[in-house]
C-alpha cells in the first residue's frame, strides 16, 4: 500500500477540494470533511467554509435531484469580464514565489502542491505570446513564442504577485 503525502498548504487543500467535488456528489460540508479526511486532509468546518467561498462553490440539483456542491469552471469564471484575470492575479499573489526567464521560457516557482493552480490560471487567462505551460509539484514551465514575450510575461506575473515590476 502506497501513501501519498499532501502538502499542508491552502493551495493544496483547495486543489483537493476541487478534485473531490468534481469527482463525487458531495451534499454537505460534513460529507466533504469526511472525504478530505480519507485523503489525509484534516480541516475545520470554518476553514472549509472559507475555502468553499473562495472557490465560489455553489449547490445545484444533480440528475438524481440531490443538491450537490459544484465549483465554477472556465465558462462560469469567464462570464465576468475579468474573471480569469482576477483568478490569475489571485493565484500569482498567493503562490508565486519566484519567476525567471531564459530565452522563450519562464520558470515559475510555487510552494509544494501549488504549481497546478498557477498553471491552470495561466492557461485560462489566454495570455498573448503563451504557447502553453507544464506544471510539476512546485514548478511551472511556461513556453512563450518569443524571448520578448517571455520577459514581458515574467514581469507581468511578478507585478501581479508583488505589486511592482521586476526586470
Amino acid at each position: 500500500m502506497t501513501s501519498i503525502s499532501i502538502p499542508a498548504t491552502r493551495a493544496a487543500r483547495q486543489a483537493k477540494i476541487i478534485e473531490v467535488i468534481d469527482g463525487a456528489n458531495v451534499t454537505s460540508q460534513g460529507e466533504l470533511r469526511k472525504m478530505l479526511a480519507k485523503e489525509g486532509i484534516k480541516v475545520t468546518q470554518a476553514t472549509l467554509s472559507r475555502d468553499l467561498e473562495e472557490l465560489r462553490a455553489f449547490k445545484e440539483h444533480n440528475s438524481a435531484g440531490q443538491r450537490v456542491y459544484r465549483i465554477p469552471g472556465v465558462n462560469e469564471l469567464a462570464e465576468s469580464e475579468s474573471g480569469v484575470h482576477a483568478q490569475l492575479k489571485r493565484w500569482a499573489r498567493e503562490v508565486l514565489v519566484s519567476a525567471q526567464s531564459a530565452h522563450n521560457q519562464i520558470v515559475l516557482r510555487t510552494p509544494p502542491g501549488a504549481a497546478q493552480l498557477l498553471a491552470s490560471a495561466v492557461d485560462r487567462a489566454v495570455l498573448d505570446g503563451v504557447l502553453g505551460c507544464i506544471a510539476g509539484d512546485d514548478t511551472v514551465l511556461v513556453i512563450a513564442d518569443s524571448e520578448q514575450h517571455a520577459v514581458e510575461l515574467k514581469n507581468e506575473l511578478l507585478e501581479l504577485a508583488h505589486g511592482s515590476q521586476t526586470k
